[in-house]
């Protein structure tokens, strides 16, 4: 169970700190890089990754951050090369006492497809960071008093939510998918890290999560990039947008921006609170209010590109879409309660239609 603290700390100076971020090179870790490596350049930030197919190290993800001097990248899988992990992060030039955890799986297409990969990938993974982390204190127990894990879980471990209903950080987990219950493997291993070993280790778990550099298999990049052949009258019917089912399963959105700068504020939040309390770790929820179904959302892209591309004031949606067959199982709504965050300092700045046009506006241009 979390503990509702009410805290409200202001951000406070950074001293120098050694930060492992596990799965950084990704979409979202790469993003919470690239605006924490430049905010902080007392600090030394040690990426892992073992460079998926979601990832594109050498051309796109991690190129901003690659030129900063308080960067390094180590080409690493957690869940296949425990002893190398162990090495790294009991080095004794290492003193991490920051442990940022993004390395995950996320396609849930996928998971279905390979469910047992999902499960020794994601939970595997953590557990051996989780392990390295364990061995880490017990060998340098000094690193205790100021030591924070942060691990990146997901809204989906709660399942599917009733019109009208938001649930909070105590609510029971219920995943229905094989990525969501390895996620939620991941939460439960967690909290018997944090009890059985004393580890502190704070959870976030978030809203589906866009923005630039985000690969195309989830809803927003594969309507970008099956708009890039459009014409004036739509797509052609082997090109057009896929959508489960009847389009009428909900989700909520939160830009990658903004995401980074909740992780950047929890992060705050931890280091005023570390060092003045027994804390075992809080659990953060981090959403936006931006609910919308898959269709709409998909209608939403489209409108705005057209408008943006043609001058397009009104299309023939028919000609952009193509419905498929849904999921085995396809929860039809997340939502999450996300008022504890907002008492630390944090909240949404970039609403969903400004970051939609944004990306779209990239895409232009870069295509021009």
């Amino acid at each position: 169970m979390t503990q509702d603290t009410g805290i409200v700390s202001e951000e406070i100076g950074i001293v120098a700190e050694d930060v492992l971020v596990a799965g950084g090179a990704g979409f979202i870790g790469s993003h919470t890089l690239d605006y924490l490596v430049q905010k902080y350049p007392e600090c030394k930030f040690t990426c892992v990754d073992k460079l998926s197919y979601a990832t594109n190290y050498s051309e796109n993800n991690l190129r901003q951050v690659s030129a900063c001097e308080n960067f390094v990248f180590v080409k690493l899988d957690l869940s296949e090369e425990y002893q190398r992990l162990n090495e790294l992060i009991n080095h004794p030039a290492n003193n991490f006492t920051t442990v940022i955890n993004f390395a995950a799986e996320s396609s849930v297409d996928k998971s279905f497809d390979d469910p047992l990969y999902f499960t020794k990938n994601n939970v595997l993974a953590t557990q051996n960071l989780l392990e390295c982390c364990r061995t880490l204190l017990k060998n340098k127990p000094y690193l205790r008093r100021s030591f924070k894990f942060i691990h990146i879980s997901t809204d989906e471990v709660y399942g599917e939510q009733k019109e009208g209903e938001n649930i909070d950080e105590n609510g029971r987990l219920h995943p229905t998918n094989p990525y969501s219950a390895s996620k939620a493997a991941c939460d439960l291993i967690i909290e018997a890290y944090k009890h059985s070993y004393k580890i502190p280790i704070t959870l976030i778990r978030s809203n589906n999560v866009y923005g630039p550099r985000q690969y195309p298999e989830k809803i927003i990049p594969v309507c970008l990039k099956a708009l890039e052949n459009a014409s004036r009258t739509g797509l052609a019917e082997t090109e057009r947008i896929p959508i489960h089912g009847d389009g009428r399963h909900t989700r909520r959105y939160l830009h990658v921006l903004d995401f980074a700068k909740a992780v950047d504020r929890i992060w705050n939040w931890l280091r005023a609170s570390v060092s003045s309390s027994d804390l075992l770790g809080e659990t953060f929820n981090v959403g936006t209010d931006d609910e919308v179904s898959n269709l709409s959302m998909v209608k939403l892209i489209c409108s705005i590109f057209m408008r943006k591309k043609f001058g397009a004031e009104s299309i023939d949606y028919a000609s952009f879409i193509s419905h498929t067959k849904d999921r085995n199982y396809n929860d039809f709504r997340y939502s999450i309660d996300f008022n504890k965050i907002k008492r630390v300092g944090w909240q949404q700045e970039i609403p969903l239609e400004q970051g939609i046009e944004d990306l779209i506006d990239a895409e232009i241009e870069k295509k021009a």
